[in-house]
């Protein structure tokens, strides 16, 4: 097999298509059954199902995409460090980022980082913390920004900077004014949550564990799929919930949302930096870390 079949390969898997895949790498749809069905025989089993307009993934299929993506991310690797290593030019830098380091971090770093390497493009991925860790894992992105770590052994997590979260509650709510609440007072009142697998979830999480609590003692309202979702389901008058300060500094100036302190109960987490131990940065890579630490711990 060759990288022209591999990358084809992922062409058609993504499409769901092989006119389609075809379209995506400049070959014929008639090249392109040819070279899959070259690269079938080499395998001796069947990569994709095929379907009136479309195909699916077989079960080698799925096994053999995981094993292609990455080849084809180490390929992008090996071709950018072979590139222009000062100039850093025309280079498209993979990262992903868990919700609130990619809403509220990353964007500030787009200035300061044209400035210095305007030869970089950055591709950003978005999901929560477990979905951009597995995704590292599989080295479709070369590192990660993410409100949480695990126990990985493949991947090293490196701090960045602390992220306090904070009790939000609307402006109509009767602890709006309210300078401390009870611990108590929090396990009887509606609140909305993250989903699982995000970080400020696992970090609540952690904190009330220390208290001897746990999530299933709280009154939980809502789980929702993003922090802008809590957020406005809270400044609407549903509830409370914990977030990220820096989320919702604008609201919290505006007096669309209060800030309420809990007794004994600091919620505080680390943002980390995430990358495969086994693998190399590009240079793109570097310089994107270099501007990326220097922003935040300056």
């Amino acid at each position: 097999m060759n990288l022209r079949q591999i990358e084809l390969f992922v062409a058609i898997a993504e499409a769901g298509s092989f006119s389609r895949g075809a379209d995506r790498v400049s070959l014929t749809q008639s090249t392109a059954s040819q070279h899959m069905a070259t690269l079938e025989e080499e395998l001796r089993t069947g990569l994709f199902d095929r379907l009136g307009r479309g195909v699916l993934l077989t079960s080698s299929g799925e096994k053999f995409l995981l094993h292609a993506r990455r080849i084809l991310s180490e390929r992008d690797a090996l071709l950018q460090s072979m590139t222009d290593l000062r100039g850093l030019g025309n280079t498209l830098l993979k990262i992903g980022a868990s919700n609130i380091p990619a809403n509220y971090l990353i964007p500030h770093l787009l200035a300061p980082l044209k400035e210095k390497y305007p030869g970089i493009t950055l591709n950003m991925i978005t999901g929560d913390t477990r979905d951009i860790v597995a995704r590292l894992e599989l080295a479709e992105i070369e590192f990660a920004v993410v409100g949480s770590r695990s126990n990985i052994k493949k991947v090293e997590f490196i701090p960045l900077m602390t992220d306090t979260l904070v009790l939000i509650v609307g402006s109509k709510h009767r602890w709006k004014n309210k300078g401390f609440i009870s611990l108590h007072d929090l396990v009887s009142e509606p609140i909305v949550i993250r989903e699982e697998g995000s970080g400020s979830g696992q970090t609540l999480e952690d904190a009330l564990r220390l208290m001897g609590q746990n999530l299933t003692d709280l009154k939980v309202a809502a789980r929702l799929g993003n922090n802008e979702a809590v957020v406005q389901a809270v400044a609407s008058g549903f509830g409370c919930a914990f977030v990220s300060e820096l989320s919702v500094k604008d609201k919290l100036a505006s007096g669309a949302l209060y800030k309420v302190k809990i007794q004994s109960l600091p919620v505080d987490r680390q943002i980390w930096v995430a990358k495969l131990k086994a693998r190399s940065h590009s240079p793109a890579a570097l310089a994107f870390k270099e501007v990326l630490v220097s922003y935040f711990q300056s």
